[in-house]
């Protein structure tokens, strides 16, 4: 499995005022695509770990099932793609309700 950077929901200016466009733009094109495009190369360098999503790989980090070398990378990288996709989905739903 090779990860992506999800498309957001809404426009970069639909959080204005709260957010600016360039924030969001910022923020959706840099720095949560450094995250995706950090998790793949680790996931690239080891065939056990392709083909697993987020949430498995995550489980395997601590138990001796993913190289000590890579799993700060692994978690960080993994967890940062994980929680930048949250974020833009429960935006989704203020917008929705506000």
């Amino acid at each position: 499995m090779s990860f992506s950077l999800p498309d957001l929901p809404y426009a970069y200016d639909a959080l204005e005022p709260f957010v600016d466009t360039q924030t969001m733009t910022i923020h959706h094109t840099k720095h949560h695509q450094t995250y995706v495009t950090n998790v793949n190369n680790v996931v690239a360098k080891y065939s056990d770990l392709q083909g697993l999503d987020l949430v498995e790989l995550n489980k395997r980090i601590g138990k001796g099932e993913v190289p000590s070398d890579v799993s700060t990378a692994l978690r960080n990288n993994g967890g940062g793609h994980w929680n930048h996709t949250f974020f833009w989905k429960a935006r989704a739903c203020w917008l929705l309700a506000w």
